[in-house]
């Protein structure tokens, strides 16, 4: 019956009072579907965004912000050496993607200069030359802020050439998971570590590596860390930048050394096209600068403990202006004053890294590198042992100009200083500007900076990235937006079997739903059986427990039985619902008596009754419980983790937990795989809602 009727509709309080039915449906309506946007919208976040939790991707029309989401890309925190003029406060991109006002007068004004014609050609000239200038740049001195993503793929395909390369006519006969397996396997023979999948494989470790130590240098025979070099430098050649993979297409005919006339024309297209590469090299000048900001060092320069140094002391101590800290003279200029030569003697010898020190070798420092090697061999039998290499005498021991052992780097510090050369990227940087524009008046005129020498020249960071973004901003953000999908997509879809697992499972669980619930509650309806009523009890008692408590029983029942391991030990626990069969047996027990006498009269079977009279009649249960059969079968990863331990077995949900878990420093990755596994729930609910409502109402009208 209508709580409204039809006549009082059109009264002023039955119409407030449906109004505010309908305000609090639609209210209800919203807080089911703004979850589902606030997870759509984070998915195609990024580190920058993903914590305003917001149902709209901002950068989609806000340029400001979309520039800051591509910075973020760039660097894992915000680079205040690169920006020394935003906020101070600025520290990890949460905190810079709340202060919405602040990072948009900051984009803004990073990108104010591309409006002025000319200031933005020299903006290009500072991004060509930078990129010519980073191609050509050692790799070992330089760092990625890699995404995470690329490793795997990266990985896996260079494992695959190394494969392939060993055998190309087995590697033909190979279907794409067997490539993927064997590759594997070729990995961890070679890295001497077992990994299950290419996604364990982070690379974090490699990044991490103390640069700035100064005495620390690469590994020497680290297959992963020589890979690691190998994957900075594809990013440097703009092999995971979209839009450019096909002109990749040059590495075929650039022999090794990367040199001639065709690398020449790739350094023009990628200063043109991407000049800022998530491969930079090692900045040495940001070290010399912490090193004088060092309490002891401020005491020694005539400060108190606690002074903060500032480029206006900086200018008092040295002489010359120094209008900020990123002008830094670097090396130290031999003019400057006896008290900073000191210091710059101090830094040299205990705090830069001394694998970018060369020592220029005379007699006198080879005979001192020789009592050296003596005094802490003590024996040319235990020099033998260090090094492996074996010799008569310590008279043999030649100085190298640099060496990757411990020996070499513990006898540097006793070198003098005028025996001492630095490598650096700034020097390197110093030495391309000179070699293209003479002088530092020349690089003056070209970037329109005011330099008094060429030691203050910086790396145009800011500039590269500016161009960079407006050159490419929409694709790179459009990419980085998809990137989340691709990687869902690998991860679920090209491991295992998942997809068809889940099908197969989802298919067998829905017929079987159908099949023995339907019988049961139809034995209890039709058949007067006297402990009908201590079944249903004992039917609906199942339900008083949770999962986790049936749990451990169910696993032993499925071991007794030799079922671990196999689609029976997924099926059969979902094969009889207590609820399901009590519902049932409710419908059944509503339908009129007469169909059966009369059909019973007909001489139809009990079989007939039960699949051409019952069944027809109660289809809106039916879909109901199939379609709880299908969320239940779609949605389990606990059990079929407990009784499927082969990755072979699993589901979809199952490697839905793994990516959850493997990639939680990644929460934007995980946040599309929820989106990618909803939506066939989604789809199904959708399809049969017409079928879920016959399923409420015809139940409560009986």
């Amino acid at each position: 019956m209508a709580v409204i009727l039809t006549v009082e509709r059109k009264t002023a309080k039955a119409r407030i009072f449906l109004a505010l039915v309908y305000a609090v449906l639609s209210l209800g309506g919203i807080t089911m579907v703004w979850p589902f946007l606030v997870m759509l919208a984070a998915s195609l976040t990024g580190p920058y965004d993903y914590y305003r939790f917001s149902p709209l991707v901002r950068a989609l029309w806000d340029r400001p912000d979309r520039f800051m989401r591509y910075v973020a890309t760039c660097y894992p925190r915000f680079p205040s050496e690169v920006y020394p003029d935003a906020p101070p406060h600025w520290g990890s991109w949460i905190i810079v993607s709340r202060d919405r006002s602040g990072g948009h007068a900051f984009a803004e004004a990073q990108l104010k200069g591309l409006d002025d014609p000319q200031t933005a050609a020299r903006w290009r000239q500072m991004a060509a030359d930078y990129a010519a200038f980073n191609l050509d740049y050692d790799i070992r001195n330089s760092v990625c802020t890699f995404d995470t993503r690329d490793v795997a793929g990266f990985v896996r395909e260079r494992f695959e050439e190394k494969v392939q390369s060993a055998d190309p006519q087995a590697f033909a006969r190979l279907s794409p998971a067997a490539r993927r397996e064997a590759a594997l396997d070729a990995l961890n023979r070679e890295w001497l570590i077992r990994y299950s999948s290419f996604f364990g494989i982070r690379m974090i470790a490699q990044q991490r590596a103390p640069l700035q130590h100064a005495g620390w240098d690469y590994p020497v025979d680290d297959p992963k860390m020589d890979l690691y070099q190998e994957f900075k430098r594809a990013y440097r050649e703009l092999a995971f930048t979209p839009g450019c993979q096909q002109e990749s297409l040059w590495r075929a005919s650039v022999p090794a050394s990367r040199s001639g006339e065709v690398w020449e024309r790739f350094k023009e297209y990628a200063g043109r096209e991407c000049p800022m590469t998530r491969t930079v090299p090692y900045e040495s000048r940001p070290l010399w600068l912490s090193y004088l900001k060092r309490s002891d060092v401020q005491v020694r320069l005539g400060y108190s403990e606690g002074h903060t140094l500032t480029p206006d002391d900086y200018a008092r101590l040295a002489g010359t202006a120094c209008g900020s800290f990123e002008r830094l003279p670097f090396p130290l200029p031999p003019s400057a004053p006896a008290v900073l030569r000191q210091e710059w003697e101090r830094f040299v010898r205990e705090a830069y890294p001394r694998r970018l020190l060369r020592i220029r070798v005379t007699p006198e420092l080879e005979r001192a590198y020789q009592a050296h090697v003596r005094n802490t061999c003590k024996s040319v039998q235990a020099y033998g042992r260090l090094t492996g290499r074996s010799i008569a005498d310590f008279g043999e021991i030649r100085l190298p100009e640099y060496e990757n052992s411990t020996l070499w780097r513990n006898f540097v510090p006793s070198v003098p200083l005028e025996n001492v050369t630095l490598q650096s990227a700034e020097q390197a940087w110093q030495s391309f500007l000179l070699a293209k524009y003479g002088s530092a008046e020349g690089v003056n005129r070209a970037y329109g900076w005011a330099l008094a020498g060429v030691g203050e020249a910086r790396f145009p960071i800011r500039e590269t990235m500016a161009v960079t973004f407006a050159r490419r901003g929409w694709r790179d953000f459009l990419s980085g937006m998809a990137a989340n999908y691709r990687m869902v997509g690998e991860f679920l879809f090209l491991r295992g079997q998942a997809f068809g697992n889940t099908v197969l499972l989802v298919v067998l669980s829905i017929l079987a739903t159908l099949t023995v619930n339907p019988l049961a509650a139809y034995a209890l309806s039709r058949f007067g059986m006297r402990s009908s009523e201590k079944l249903l009890l004992f039917l609906l008692a199942t339900m008083a427990f949770p999962a986790a408590v049936t749990a451990i029983p169910g696993f032993l029942l499925i071991r007794d039985l030799g079922l671990l391991n196999t689609f029976a030990a997924l099926v059969l626990p979902t094969l009889a619902s207590g609820m399901s069969i009590f519902i049932l047996k409710g419908f059944f027990d509503g339908l009129p008596r007469e169909l059966y006498e009369a059909a019973t009269v007909d001489g139809a079977k009990e079989w007939q009754i039960f699949l051409k009279i019952t069944l027809p009649m109660t289809t809106p249960i039916l879909a109901v419980n199939a379609l709880n059969a299908f969320v239940s079968a779609y949605n389990s990863w606990e059990w079929a983790l407990l009784v499927c331990q082969k990755q072979s077995h699993w589901t979809l949900a199952v490697w839905m937990y793994q990516m959850s878990q493997q990639l939680s420093d990644q929460p934007w990755a995980v946040m599309a795989g929820f989106v990618v596994v909803s939506i066939p729930t989604a789809i199904v609910f959708i399809a049969c809602q017409k079928i879920i409502l016959r399923g409420i109402v015809l139940p409560s009208m009986k």
